[in-house]
């Protein structure tokens, strides 16, 4: 009885120490969880729902995040950040896709990183799935049906097109198998290269619905594209019979290789003293200098006194937006142009006169300045980028569409062309950009959608010779018999024209 009691004492002393033990190791594991936590900073990028792909260019310059392989959501940001670059971190795939394995758990990746684990296999990075079911995560990302979701998956491809080379295929040269057995006659176009396996040469190419197709090279082995240019894969019109389709679609960063643009902001005071804002497309031509539209420097209505001109360089940046503003403190118009020959039918001299030079009144650092140029005659593709009024303020939008000559200028006004696809106010003093030998040039700006029996499709006016070296006189300083200067601050000081009668 006596050695019962005490083993009875001995085994609930022990149990006690067992818990005791145990206790404290999950407290210490509770702990060194706590101490995780604290040490990793919630994700910087948006969520795949989300309608922002990257965060605020501001958040990249200010946030300090913690690198650290414990940290999942800071791996997953690094990865993002990487293939993205941003702030002070040059885009490299290489360390997206090693900061990408980091924030795998039990080997299984991220839900935000699904489509980025795509692009690694695309690129030959990774074969945890095969090159066709990455292809396949595309497509249905793009075909979904979802605007937001279409756009970020073509935003991808487009960034992953500038780690990869560039070729010429030819119609002979494809193939919808990699044994070569099924040819397909396809127009010549640009691909991306994809990594070779066992000989054999797949490539990427855009539908028209902008989504990616895998085929196959055979014959001769292709030629290098000199294209620097990243959007290969963009939605474009497919319409031919003048009818304007809407193919706009979102980016969340000026590409590399268009020219700079950003928002003009304009206010006016209207004859009866309410007040009036314009927000037009500018780029940067120099430092110094912006071009956009004429028509930008009136009302609707033609009259009203122009009260001030502000350049918002980055409205990406949702941080700053309009509250970073670089004052225009000099306008130059087209002497020609004039308001109300849009409602005289006066289309030629409206349009062919629809070009402004705007002077900053301190510069903003241009890495390049953009090469002008006249359109070119066999080749019917346009790009162009803007910041449209029926979208959410202050994101860009990307179209290509096809260019047709509609109207020849007379004097010194530009020739006309029609485009077949949508735009909107805001778009207006866009430029039109082509390729040429690998580098994208302007070739006109965008002026108004013009509405009569004979037409109804977006106009641009046309850069020639004499445009082009007008412009330059200008931005050397020099006198221009083509543009006239426009007065600015002739109405109420903004404070006081806030409060106007709307």
């Amino acid at each position: 009885m006596h050695n019962h009691r005490l083993l009875t004492k001995l085994n609930s002393s022990g149990l006690n120490a067992v818990i005791t033990a145990r206790n404290a190791f999950v407290f210490a594991l509770l702990f060194s969880c706590s101490a995780f936590a604290e040490d990793c900073e919630q994700a910087l990028f948006p969520v795949a729902s989300s309608e922002w792909l990257l965060p605020s260019p501001q958040m990249f310059e200010d946030r300090e995040r913690v690198n650290s392989s414990h940290c999942s959501d800071t791996s997953s940001d690094l990865a993002q950040w990487y293939f993205w670059g941003g702030g002070e971190k040059v885009a490299d795939l290489n360390k997206a896709y090693h900061y990408a394995s980091l924030a795998l758990v039990e080997n299984k990746w991220p839900f935000e990183l699904s489509l980025l684990h795509a692009a690694f296999v695309i690129a030959g990075l990774d074969s945890a799935i095969g090159v066709d079911e990455a292809v396949r995560r595309f497509r249905r990302e793009i075909l979904s049906g979802n605007q937001i979701r279409r756009d970020k998956a073509l935003a991808m491809l487009n960034q992953l097109s500038g780690f990869l080379p560039h070729i010429h295929t030819s119609p002979a040269s494809l193939y919808v198998n990699s044994s070569l057995t099924k040819p397909v006659n396809l127009p010549a176009r640009v691909a991306l290269q994809l990594p070779q396996n066992a000989n054999k040469r797949p490539v990427l190419l855009a539908d028209s619905s902008g989504a990616p197709s895998l085929y196959w090279l055979g014959g001769p082995r292709a030629a290098r594209s000199s294209s620097v240019n990243q959007a290969v894969f963009q939605q474009y019109s497919i319409n031919k019979g003048g009818r304007v389709d809407d193919v706009r679609q979102q980016l969340w960063q000026v590409p590399a290789t268009m020219p700079h643009s950003g928002v003009l902001v304009s206010l006016f005071e209207r004859k009866d003293g309410s007040p009036y804002e314009s927000r037009c497309t500018a780029t940067q031509l120099t430092s110094l200098w912006l071009l956009s539209a004429s028509h930008c420097l009136f009302t609707p209505e033609g009259g009203g006194k122009l009260v001030s001109v502000n350049y918002l360089a980055d409205p990406l940046d949702r941080q700053a937006s309009d509250v970073v503003k670089t004052p225009v403190n000099k306008v130059w118009r087209h002497r020609q142009h004039r308001p109300e020959d849009q409602y005289n039918g006066e289309i030629g001299r409206y349009s062919g006169s629809d070009i402004a030079l705007f002077k900053l009144a301190r510069p903003i650092t241009l890495a390049k300045p953009p090469a002008l140029s006249t359109p070119t005659s066999d080749d019917p593709w346009v790009d162009s980028i803007a910041y449209p009024n029926d979208k959410r303020p202050n994101t860009l939008w990307a179209s290509r569409c096809r260019a047709n000559f509609w109207q020849e200028g007379s004097d010194s006004l530009s020739d006309l062309y029609v485009l077949d696809c949508f735009s909107y106010a805001g778009q207006s003093g866009a430029v039109l950009t082509q390729e040429d030998n690998g580098e994208r040039q302007i070739v006109g700006v965008l002026s108004a959608r013009i509405y009569n029996d004979e037409i109804d499709q977006p106009v641009f006016a046309a850069l020639n010779t004499i445009l082009i070296k007008e412009i330059q006189s200008l931005l050397a300083e020099d006198k221009s018999e083509l543009f006239v200067m426009v007065p600015i601050g002739l109405g109420q000081e903004p404070s006081k024209l806030a409060s106007a009668k709307p």
